[in-house]
């Protein structure tokens, strides 16, 4: 996507250290804010649930891990990611265990929240935004400023793993380290650093189907090709081996946990197609959970199959970019057991298309000639979105200032580099779907939900939210046909 540098870029890459600079000074103000389940016995939230794992990984048996047993309650925060989670959970509580052991003591550290458990918790998430951070800079040439400060200052990830408490930046991190080796045709060092993603996160499944046709696509008709092929899945099976051979023997559980089709079809008032019509159709009441599951496969594979198969005819960065968009942005719409969290993953591959100039509108510059604005407005349009659906999350959180402030940001810089082109079309729309957004923030906070419907507000952000996906997912596959 990022344009070749030239001699003249080169000093602009001076933009880069205060750019990051700024990407971490928000963070860590973040990282001040409360983090979900603050002080709410008895499951508190997510912060809680990163430090449990510590706790059972450096106490118990490996093969506890995944298992219900006395001292592991599946109820409370029982761990339901892949290996590599687990691990990476070991590490961090054996470090815990060198600075304040009481921090994993078995059993006796439930709801630690301490101010210098705090710091390493925070300290720890802001670390792994090393592995988020560079990839994403690194597919931007330096020259590319506006692009690389929207990219600094965007609040929803952030917002989650800062404030919320996840540490998302790995596995998204790894998957924009695997975009980025593939684009220069590293294929087998993309192929492991997507395996290591999956094995963190199996929601990276959203974006396995574009890289396995972007990876075969121009190599399944040549012999060299194959040879390739029969490298990648060498280099596939070796990563897997080595992240799940200490578990071979309890991989059942494992598995039986990373997919709990018994935790229903949707979570809270997530912004996808079950959800929205859930408002008129109680599908859950209606269906069983097996229909629901095979009908969520099904509709998942029939929204993502389309993008990916034309990944595999026609195979390029950028219509890899797209493919990985749609294929993200189908799942999250129509697959089983969607978060209002899940919406980073399409969002990151948004992210990278901020410099798609095929998608820029044209502004007057002070010559009074035409040329683009150098930031693609419907990513913008798509962060803006994403952002405000996970709005009663951070509600809940006690995340409402920082969201405003973060969203206000994002939306002032933005307003910048549009101020000029506010006849266009396009730019109206926008400006009106962001009216939209406000308008609804000042309907919650200024009339009270009536007794009948407590939750409305939720579900008509969950419904706007949904409508805009609903219509990017039609834009970016049209996209990927017309690119």
């Amino acid at each position: 996507m990022a344009s070749s540098s030239s001699p003249s870029s080169h000093s602009s890459s001076c933009y880069l250290i205060p750019l990051t600079l700024l990407a971490l000074y928000i963070r860590i103000c973040i990282s001040f804010a409360p983090h979900s389940g603050q002080s709410k016995p008895p499951m508190f939230g997510d912060y809680e649930a990163q430090r449990h794992w510590q706790e059972i990984t450096v106490n118990l048996p490996l093969s506890d891990w995944y298992r219900n047993t006395t001292d592991n309650d599946l109820l409370y925060w029982g761990l339901d990611y892949p290996p590599l989670t687990a691990l990476h959970s070991k590490v961090l509580g054996h470090v815990a265990e060198v600075v304040n052991v009481s921090w994993i003591q078995l059993h006796g550290s439930r709801g630690e929240e301490s101010y210098q458990h705090k710091i390493f918790m925070r300290v720890t998430v802001l670390l792994s935004e090393i592995l988020h951070l560079t990839p994403l800079f690194l597919l931007f040439s330096p020259d590319q400023i506006p692009c690389l400060l929207l990219l600094a200052i965007t609040p929803a990830q952030p917002l989650i793993d800062h404030g919320h408490f996840q540490y998302n930046s790995i596995s998204l991190g790894l998957t924009l380290l695997a975009v980025l080796a593939l684009k220069h045709n590293w294929t087998c060092t993309g192929s492991a650093m997507f395996s290591l993603a999956l094995n963190y996160k199996q929601m990276s499944l959203y974006h396995a189907l574009p890289f396995f046709f972007y990876i075969l696509g121009p190599r399944y008709n040549t012999w060299s090709g194959i040879r390739d092929i029969v490298k990648v899945g060498i280099t596939v099976i070796f990563t897997f081996a080595l992240c799940w051979l200490p578990f071979l023997w309890t991989a059942d559980n494992v598995i039986t946990r990373m997919f709990p089709f018994n935790r229903g079809l949707f979570e809270d008032k997530v912004a996808n197609f079950w959800c929205s019509i859930s408002v008129v159709l109680k599908v859950r009441d209606i269906f069983s959970r097996v229909a629901l599951v095979r009908a969520a496969l099904f509709f998942t594979l029939v929204s993502v199959l389309p993008s990916q198969l034309l990944l595999f005819r026609e195979s390029s960065h950028h219509k890899f970019l797209l493919a990985l968009t749609n294929s993200a942005l189908g799942f999250f719409l129509f697959s089983f057991h969607v978060h209002e969290k899940t919406i980073l993953i399409p969002l990151t591959t948004v992210m990278v298309l901020f410099s798609d100039k095929r998608a820029n509108i044209l502004t007057n510059n002070q010559e009074g000639e035409q040329s683009p604005v150098p930031v693609s407005l419907p990513a913008v349009w798509f962060t803006v979105i994403a952002t405000f659906s996970m709005w009663p999350l951070l509600l809940k959180d006690d995340l409402s200032v920082l969201y405003i402030a973060g969203l206000g940001l994002f939306l002032t810089v933005a307003y910048v580099l549009f101020k000029n082109n506010l006849s266009s079309r396009i730019v109206q729309l926008f400006v009106l779907s962001v009216l939209g957004c406000f308008f609804l923030h000042l309907v919650e906070i200024f009339v009270k939900p009536p007794e009948r419907y407590p939750h409305i507000y939720p579900t008509l952000n969950s419904l706007y939210s949904a409508g805009h996906f609903a219509l990017f997912f039609c834009y970016f596959n049209y996209r990927q046909i017309v690119d």
